[in-house]
């Protein structure tokens, strides 16, 4: 996500029988830790431990236009990011005293048991094609993101803590996080991104719609324990800004919309934990560079539009990611 001025944050194993579409043509080798000297302005730098904002598709219509002349177009910093032998871990937090997305459960349960098409999406991302684009980030010892994510468990909070207001904080989120924790509805890891879900009408972090659709960002619980998390807003609320605007592929049309933003928050979570880690040099994160492009798509069973089929068998509509190799390039596949 790029860093703003109001600046941006962003947040399943096993091989995946991904439909390959406009697959990576780069071949090259990984290019080493950047000791380019070009920063980010002054301005965000001020932010790049703030909010990473996956911004609307009027944002990025021009910005992305350009590709880099030399080099893979993206340097490391020698912030954090999740690599081996850590993997990417996620917990869903729908937060709402109804349901948000079909197929939903109540309570607390293993992510092996989310019947909703979030759910699904995030037991097929580990181990896809996809996912591996991320493999060719890594820190400065030389360890690489591992190509997988586990989707350890969700949690439907109902009455276990205040329905969100009309436009929740961050340290509204962080709350909620902390609250899960020790109510023991939630675990703590390290390593995992706590993707927390709103339904319709919520204005999650007070500039949704207007400024991103969604965002990545870190805070610190009531024990003081470092949490990475994304705000993850009802995106169907604002289809012209916040979703594809093609025909949905599945028939939970609202969850559909929803995982491509989710998909974005999690690539630049474990690339870019802190903010301090992989970006260029206009701050935009890996999924940033690549942000509502889908590369070539296809027409779905049911009339819509997708570019890749994961394990799961469902089609999905999911934006391409950058690949750090060779001079750089959006793939959907490496």
């Amino acid at each position: 996500m790029s860093r703003s001025f109001f600046a941006r944050r962003t947040v399943i194993a096993g091989a995946c029988t991904v439909l390959l579409i406009n697959a990576c043509t780069e071949s090259g080798s990984i290019t080493a830790p950047s000791s380019d000297a070009t920063q980010p302005s002054a301005s965000h730098v001020q932010e790049l431990n703030g909010r990473h904002l996956f911004h609307t598709k009027q944002f990025y219509a021009k910005s992305n236009s350009a590709k880099p002349s030399s080099n893979s177009g993206i340097f490391y910093h020698g912030g954090p990011l999740i690599v081996n032998p850590a993997i990417t871990k996620v917990v869903a937090i729908y937060w709402g005293t109804g349901t948000i997305y079909s197929g939903q459960k109540t309570g607390i349960g293993l992510g092996s048991n989310d019947a909703t098409l979030i759910g699904s999406f995030l037991r097929s991302l580990g181990g896809s094609p996809y996912f591996n684009i991320n493999t060719t980030y890594y820190n400065g010892a030389g360890a690489h993101v591992t190509n997988a994510v586990t989707y350890t468990g969700y949690w439907s909070t109902g009455s276990d803590v205040a329905g969100p207001k009309s436009s929740p904080t961050d340290a509204d989120m962080v709350n909620v996080i902390s609250a899960g924790i020790s109510q023991g509805k939630i675990a703590y890891d390290a390593n995992t991104v706590y993707a927390i879900f709103t339904g319709s009408g919520i204005n999650l972090g007070g500039g949704f719609g207007s400024q991103y659709c969604a965002y990545h960002t870190h805070g610190s619980t009531s024990a003081g324990k470092l949490v990475l998390y994304a705000a993850m807003p009802h995106n169907q609320d604002f289809p012209s800004g916040c979703t594809s605007g093609l025909a949905s592929p599945n028939a939970d049309v609202a969850a559909s919309s929803e995982v491509n933003t989710l998909a974005h928050e999690i690539e630049e979570t474990t690339t870019d934990e802190l903010g301090t880690a992989w970006y260029d040099r206009r701050g935009y994160e890996n999924a940033d560079k690549c942000a509502w492009t889908w590369g070539t798509t296809h027409t779905a069973p049911n009339g819509g539009v997708y570019n890749m089929q994961l394990k799961d068998g469902n089609y999905y509509l999911i934006q391409r990611n950058w690949v750090n190799a060779g001079s750089g390039g959006c793939a959907i596949s490496y």
